[in-house]
């Protein structure tokens, strides 16, 4: 049976009792104990395709059913929901998250509200219409965050950034790549459930890899708090709309991961993303532009020899996007 404490107060839950945040304190929780998994893929996520391109190998999450990464949390996040007998599901997002979780919740008859900030990409939004999801209009990131949490308790409240339940679907993705000892892995970091989830997932099956944060330069939660690699790209990042919670409430299990795995971030800017974007439409990979800075940040760190064997996660699809305008 597993229960969630908070790291900062001490609350404890009952067993088997689901919490999106601390009702104590309102931070992120961690899961003690094992939480069931459901045993089968829900739409087909997980197993994605490791491929080559030029000596480094790219993990392609972005070939996830909803196309990201986001899959593997809401998977076993909106399970979790229909086995606790909710019927409603409430999530804020600015994008990837609202699609997966729109999609999971049509996959498994639970009805899906959505608090997306004005700078969601249009796209995507029409998309979770389109797959069922109730879209609400929020100002702000802020803003969504704040609709959401109300509405937690009548509705099972996904709550990715603070949820342990979803961070449990992300540490196969490090289990999928404990066999790369030695490798580095780059992983796109904002809200950090990826990266934590890649760093567990590695340490529960006794993997052996640096860990590489990257993140976009307008929202570098990670710079001054662990060794900053290097910088490239300028100080702008307005194309890095994926990679923008400048605040992640799981800061501490971040910096835990990175600096146990011995390695550090590496910020990139929209003036490297650019060409990066390119460069990676041209290997094949349609990827959306924040997944193509992995690969700036592989670039630079390569020119500085800083950079071994590596893993290169692309996290999210370039179908929501009107590529062509960026290459």
């Amino acid at each position: 049976m597993w229960r969630l404490r908070c790291p900062r107060c001490g609350w404890e839950s009952e067993e088997g009792r689901y919490y999106p945040f601390c009702p104590r304190c309102g931070s992120a929780l961690r899961l003690e104990g094992r939480l069931e998994s459901p045993g089968r893929s829900v739409l087909g996520e997980g197993s994605t395709p490791l491929v080559s391109r030029g000596g480094v190998l790219f993990k392609l999450e972005y070939l996830s059913p909803s196309g990201s990464f986001k899959d593997r949390g809401t998977a076993v996040s909106l399970w979790l929901a229909k086995r606790l007998g909710y019927t409603t599901a409430v999530e804020d997002s600015s994008g990837n998250t609202a699609l997966s979780v729109a999609a999971y919740g049509a996959a498994l008859g639970i009805k899906v509200r959505l608090h997306m900030p004005a700078t969601a990409a249009p796209g995507k939004v029409g998309i979770a219409r389109a797959l069922g999801a109730e879209v609400v209009a929020a100002g702000s990131r802020a803003d969504a965050a704040a609709r959401a949490r109300a509405e937690a308790g009548n509705s099972f409240y996904v709550a990715h950034l603070t949820s342990p339940v979803f961070i449990e679907g992300m540490k196969a993705v490090g289990r999928e790549l404990c066999g790369l000892r030695g490798y580095d892995i780059l992983v796109p970091a904002s809200s950090g459930t990826l990266l934590i989830g890649v760093w567990e997932g590695l340490r529960e099956c006794g993997g052996d890899a640096r860990l590489i944060a990257v993140q976009a330069a307008e929202a570098a939660s990670l710079k001054g708090r662990v060794r900053v690699l290097a910088e490239v790209g300028g100080p702008r990042s307005s194309l890095a709309d994926a990679l923008v919670v400048k605040s992640p409430p799981r800061i501490n299990e971040m910096i835990d991961a990175v600096r146990s795995a011995g390695g550090g971030v590496v910020v990139v800017g929209d003036e490297a993303l650019k060409p990066a974007i390119k460069e990676v439409l041209r290997m094949g990979f349609i990827v959306e532009p924040s997944s193509a800075a992995v690969w700036a940040a592989y670039k630079t760190l390569k020119e500085l020899g800083d950079v071994g064997d590596a893993v290169l996660i692309l996290t999210g699809s370039g179908l929501k996007y009107r590529l062509w305008e960026l290459a």
